[in-house]
């Protein structure tokens, strides 16, 4: 696909720093494949510009890329043999115009280079006049601690554009001819990341699955585990921990029990999964127990690659027959990716104070509403749990928003307020709550009867597609 697609608020934020006097620099931070080069690119494409993009490797193989890149810019053979030397000529050609600088994976350079950051900042302060600096980088603690540490020579001087999943309506326009269901399932499968989306057309979400994920030669059949290679050390620990979670929630003790991994070491790694947007920890709210935290794989592609990946049995098999055997699996597991993508949806909804979920129990009772107990005289209790809780401000007020979320074939009626209705009851500290169902297959009349006569809100496929708005709190 040739044609750039989405990122109108990213653009928009750089042409505003390309028109402001005041702004010297931005750092543009973000995970690999995310689309920042498609982004700076796309930014780039109609103004004058100088860009390199640096190696990972040594110092000697870096000033030898910048001896070519200037040469091809000033039409004049330049070889380095410092750093210092390519800043003087760099500043000698912006003199006087107004040019777009890009350093890409500047972390690249820092490594084999500690006084390239210092030499960044005089260049900023001293040499860049009218033009404009952007520094890019898939390393992001790298990226973060050289723009945000205080001690560090470029603090202040950039600004940070986070470059995050694409939206599902900005990636609708990659597929225009898919349908909307099955628009809503590729995004909750493979996420908003530009390069999962740009492949060659097909008609289903089946067809993508089959083709590029399941079948022997699929370009993203490794996925999940190249991603982590990409990204981490220990890439070896950090798989076989997610290996051990099974995509709902789980703590560090199960994963160390099932891993062995050290709990230090467990710990780190969660923290950088964390800051890669892989995994959520999980947040209790309205009373549920905060210990211990439990973590999820929150990124789409990563947890629907290891699904396939500890369910496919079928090694030889083409990309069809293994759809066919996994099918099932694949529909009961989308009702957990679609409630964090109904999460991501209210927050980016609603003002949002807090959101999380809540679960707990209450006891199992007889017609007569009396305690049901087991064979030690004790209560029989169940679990329940509400999909989504959050906390938002309309205005002056906090409203608290009970969720439930439905991904099925057919409306969905009474059932999904009825189980809304019994997880509430189970809150120990009783409060008001809006009700609020979200369901991509619509809802029976005689739900929406009722919902619009009791102020339940209703969310379908159009709202969740973005095509309406959603429903005033």
């Amino acid at each position: 696909m040739k044609d750039f697609v989405g990122r109108e608020k990213e653009l928009s934020v750089l042409e505003e720093f390309y028109k402001n006097s005041r702004i010297k620099a931005y750092a543009i931070i973000g995970r690999k494949q995310i689309g920042k080069s498609a982004l700076i690119n796309e930014f780039i494409k109609n103004k004058e510009n100088f860009k390199i993009e640096f190696l990972d490797s040594n110092l000697d193989k870096n000033l030898e890329l910048m001896g070519r890149v200037m040469s091809s810019v000033i039409g004049t053979k330049k070889e380095y043999r410092s750093t210092m030397d390519f800043f003087w000529d760099l500043a000698e050609y912006i003199k006087g115009r107004k040019v777009i600088v890009v350093f890409d994976e500047f972390p690249y350079m820092v490594k084999c280079d500690e006084s390239f950051a210092a030499q960044t900042q005089y260049f900023i302060d001293m040499q860049l006049d009218d033009s404009k600096l952007i520094i890019s980088g898939s390393s992001i603690r790298t990226m973060e601690y050289e723009t945000t540490d205080y001690s560090r020579p470029l603090y202040g001087r950039t600004r940070p554009l986070w470059l995050h999943q694409m939206s599902l309506e900005e990636c609708t326009e990659f597929h225009k001819d898919l349908s909307d269901i099955d628009q809503l399932k590729l995004y909750m499968a493979i996420g908003g990341t530009p390069m999962y989306h740009a492949v060659p057309k097909f008609d289903s979400f089946q067809e993508y699955v089959e083709r590029m994920i399941l079948g022997p030669h699929a370009l993203f059949r490794s996925e999940g585990e190249d991603m982590i290679r990409r990204e981490i050390d220990h890439a070896d620990d950090v798989i076989s921990m997610l290996d051990s979670i099974t995509g709902r929630s789980t703590t560090i003790k199960t994963i160390v029990s099932k891993t062995g991994i050290d709990r230090n070491a467990c710990s780190g790694y969660i923290n950088s999964l964390k800051t890669l947007g892989m995994i959520r920890e999980n947040n209790p709210m309205w009373g549920s127990p905060k210990i211990p935290v439990q973590y999820s794989i929150s990124d789409y592609m990563l947890s629907f690659c290891y699904l396939v990946k500890r369910n496919d049995v079928f090694s030889n098999a083409d990309g069809t027959e293994k759809y066919k055997a996994l099918n099932n699996l694949i529909s009961t597991s989308r009702g957990f990716m679609f409630e964090q993508f109904c999460m991501d949806l209210i927050t980016r909804s609603y003002p949002v104070r807090s959101i999380g979920k809540w679960w707990g129990s209450k006891n199992e009772v007889d017609e007569f509403d009396n305690a049901i107990l087991d064979d030690n005289n004790k209560p029989l209790t169940i679990k329940c749990d509400i999909d989504i809780a959050a906390e938002i401000m309309v205005g002056n007020n906090l409203v608290n928003l009970a969720v439930e979320c439905k991904f099925k074939n057919n409306p969905v009626g009474f059932e999904a307020l009825n189980e809304l209705d019994s997880s509430i009851e189970c809150l120990k500290a009783k409060r008001y709550s809006r009700k609020m169902i979200i369901s991509p297959s619509g809802f029976t009349k005689d739900l929406i009867d009722y919902s619009m006569e009791n102020s339940i809100l209703l969310v379908g496929l159009d709202m969740i597609l973005g095509k309406e708005p959603m429903p005033d709190l």
